[in-house]
């Protein structure tokens, strides 16, 4: 075989390899729409547009942390209680606050002020960011159930609550703002300086350094923006339950760095973008929705999903960068 087509066929699988999330994407929901009619029915494919937000929000959040080679775990205490602040925002039964959409920007800053704090934490005392944000995670919840004392915040703003579950025509509206918030994450990772350093940092941290690029500046920008994308989640999931709960936003940690593994994002940093872990979450999202719709149990999901998340794992992580494995 020439030179020329052994080249020809290199390419080729590369450009395979680089599309697996979205071959797989298709895949998946052939073998479900087979599996079942009702998964391409217009108001099935309106529920996933659904579910995929506020998720896809949080996980492209997410996946701009773990392209710099960390991860944050307090996605769900920054949801949740960004989304506690915004109920006690609007017009609810607890108050007389009716501040409306300007609550958007106050839970943007909750997020954005525990995502700087994570920064700062994180370069400042040079603790694991498994570990700073696991602690500001768990400080995140108590406050808010300090706040609320344990129970909901009923709101009764019924415009607000039009963010979460209004529709345009079978699109939802919280699925336009995730759309939204996408495309500002796709011009960051491609087409600025930012996005260029967040991928330096995560493929080595070192050479970052060496090359003029201020690490510990740009984590606390990674992490500002992510915390304010979580605040942004939590105030649309409060919007689509109807009350500000602190365990609204249970599972998001779990389903965020999901949805980044499912995509191609590597957990060892320096790989990914922004469309990849929109693919990822529309992988996740399918997934359950076609589980669901062919009855599989709870238990079994978490299973499957357990399993694809390992082998996922062990196929896109970079093992040069991890010597020991412990």
């Amino acid at each position: 075989m020439s030179v020329a087509k052994v080249e020809i066929k290199r390419r080729k699988f590369g450009v395979l390899v680089d599309n697996a999330s979205l071959v797989a994407l298709v895949l998946l929901s052939i073998f479900l729409g087979l599996a079942n009619p009702r998964f391409f029915t217009l108001t099935n494919l309106s529920n996933i547009l659904d579910l995929v937000s506020p998720l896809g929000i949080t996980a492209l959040a997410m996946g701009f942390v773990l392209m710099a080679g960390s991860i944050d775990l307090s996605v769900e205490g920054v949801a949740g209680l960004s989304g506690i602040v915004t109920s006690f925002l609007v017009k609810n039964l607890v108050n007389q606050n009716n501040f409306g959409f300007s609550a958007l920007l106050v839970a943007l800053l909750v997020g954005l002020s525990c995502g700087v704090l994570n920064g700062v934490l994180l370069y400042r005392f040079r603790i694991p960011s498994f570990m700073v944000t696991l602690g500001v995670g768990f400080i995140t919840t108590g406050v808010g159930i300090l706040l609320t004392r344990g129970n909901t915040i009923p709101i009764t703003d019924w415009g607000f609550r039009q963010i979460g579950m209004g529709r345009i025509g079978p699109v939802p509206v919280a699925f336009l703002l995730t759309l939204g918030v996408f495309f500002v994450m796709w011009f960051l990772n491609g087409r600025t300086i930012f996005g260029r350093y967040v991928l330096a940092i995560g493929g080595d941290e070192a050479i970052a350094r060496d090359l003029g690029i201020n690490v510990n500046r740009t984590k606390i920008g990674i992490f500002g923006l992510a915390g304010a994308l979580y605040g942004f989640a939590g105030a649309i999931l409060t919007a689509k339950l109807g009350s500000g709960d602190i365990n609204a936003s249970l599972g998001l940690t779990f389903d965020s760095i999901s949805s980044c593994v499912l995509g191609g994002i590597a957990i060892t940093g320096g790989v990914g973008n922004a469309v990849k872990v929109l693919i990822g979450t529309f992988i996740l999202t399918i997934l359950r929705n076609g589980m669901i719709l062919m009855g599989i149990s709870p238990y079994v999901q978490q299973g499957v999903i357990g399993t694809i998340l390992i082998f996922t794992v062990a196929l896109t992580i970079d093992r040069k960068k991890i010597k020991i494995m412990k």
